[in-house]
């Protein structure tokens, strides 16, 4: 049945003029624009472009959150492990991107319940830390991405060890002298601050930032004297170094001693492991949008299914996933990453709407509608469809690059039924501003979508 809807989606069916007059608007705007809709059962409303393909932006999360269930399920844990090898304290890999300063998966709190279990060895020193990546090896980004924005945390590196998605924040304070306050203020590690960042009598012309030396955190610029603190999020450089540096300094605070020529008694064996929900990432990719917590999870899928935790094994076990769902990709699908910050990919709003419907059918559809941002109410639709009846009804995925703009997901019509949509709209790049007339038409086409009626 899903198949069907692939095919059906490229055949001319059941025009609606609110939806196509919508559509008409974003084209004319130099937007061309994709819609396919279909309700539970498969049977297609309405197509425009649907066998097109488009740069999906955000709305490839649906793809990776699909094959991520598919192949892992929902009920997937990530296990990382520690053990007690020769006086060595080694460390297996799970890929999980859980590790996030204010949760309950705080690095601080695991790694002090790391410390509390050598100590119940009888453990006080070490000879050292081995990091085991296991298959999580390669590059940290797609090779796609932006190359001029690689320092932002929407541009995170992914990899074996990772924590708080592979960024750090540092927070500002004006402070009374000539320089602001400057604190690391998370991840939890000992990382040295170098540089600072001096105090402006006026607003215009206060610039500053921080970048990740590799070791060492580099701030600079110009903070008015008079503005509220504020915190810098930015990305790290080796997200396994400041694993290390971050389990280290809780080895430390807890009065252990790592050093080579340390005398350990313990036997070898297990010392503890830490477990995370994959609905956790799933809440952030879909509802945050989060870029990191989509690549980390496709590695993830890679390394479990296909014994390799690269990215490009990511990619190879998402499309060996969505083949299992929907057979066959349409010609001129790419999946160049699992994020959609990569200009490369291709999707049709066919095979979007195909996707989310067959997930429907198997166990993980719950915790993907689950993880959708809700109209009016959560995540990147917080702020969308306020004032109409819609909020509340519309879960969907939103999606934004420059040139390209998306929505898909599906609305819960007044009769308790649910129609399934995809929107996806390319422009030239160039156009600024462009997105939020094109986010209004879509907010409109939702609003078609909920009126149409099935077989007119």
């Amino acid at each position: 049945m899903v198949r069907m809807v692939v095919v059906g989606l490229l055949a001319g069916v059941l025009p609606a003029q609110d939806l196509e007059r919508a559509v008409q608007a974003a084209e004319a705007l130099g937007a061309r624009t994709g819609v396919a809709v279909a309700d539970a059962a498969g049977r297609v409303w309405f197509q425009h472009r649907a066998g097109e393909v488009f740069a999906p932006a955000s709305n490839m999360k649906v793809l990776t959150a699909a094959a991520v269930l598919q192949g892992l399920g929902a009920d997937h844990r990530f296990a990382t492990t520690f053990s007690l090898r020769a006086g060595r304290l080694a460390v297996t890999a799970s890929g999980d991107p859980n590790w996030i300063t204010g949760t309950a998966d705080a690095p601080e709190v695991v790694f002090g319940e790391v410390a509390s279990a050598l100590q119940r060895r009888g453990v006080t020193a070490l000879r050292g830390i081995d990091l085991e990546p296991g298959t999580f090896r390669g590059p940290s980004r797609p090779p796609t991405w932006p190359q001029d924005q690689l320092g932002t945390y929407y541009c995170a590196p992914t990899g074996p060890f990772v924590l708080d998605q592979g960024t750090f924040t540092v927070a500002v304070h004006p402070g009374r002298g000539e320089l602001a306050e400057v604190q690391l203020a998370a991840p939890a590690a000992a990382v040295p601050l170098r540089g600072t960042i001096a105090l402006a009598d006026r607003a215009k012309g206060a610039v500053y930032g921080a970048s990740d030396l590799g070791g060492a955190v580099q701030v600079r610029g110009r903070f008015y004297r008079k503005a509220p603190p504020v915190t810098i999020r930015a990305a790290v450089a080796d997200p396994a170094l400041w694993w290390e540096a971050a389990l280290r300094r809780a080895l430390a605070q807890a009065v252990f001693a790592v050093a080579a020529d340390a005398a350990v008694a313990a036997a070898d064996g297990a010392v503890h492991a830490h477990r995370t929900d994959l609905a956790a990432a799933l809440g952030r990719m879909l509802e945050d949008s989060s870029n990191f917590d989509a690549e980390q999870c496709l590695r993830v899928l890679g390394h479990e299914r296909l014994g390799d935790g690269s990215l490009r094994g990511g990619i190879g076990a998402m499309q060996a996933e969505l083949e299992a769902l929907v057979g066959a990709l349409p010609q001129g699908v790419v999946l160049s990453d699992g994020s959609g910050l990569s200009r490369e990919n291709r999707l049709t709003p066919g095979l979007l709407v195909a996707v989310l419907l067959a997930s429907q059918r198997g166990a993980g559809g719950k915790a993907l509608c689950d993880a959708l941002p809700v109209a009016g109410r959560s995540g990147t639709l917080e702020g969308r469809f306020a004032g109409s009846d819609l909020v509340g009804r519309v879960r969907a995925k939103t999606g934004w690059i420059r040139g390209a703009s998306a929505l898909a997901g599906f609305v819960v019509r007044r009769d308790g039924s649910r129609a399934w949509f995809a929107i996806l709209m390319n422009y030239d790049p160039r156009k600024n501003g462009l997105n939020r007339d094109l986010k209004r038409l879509q907010e409109q086409m939702v609003a078609a979508i909920d009126r149409l009626e099935a077989g007119r």
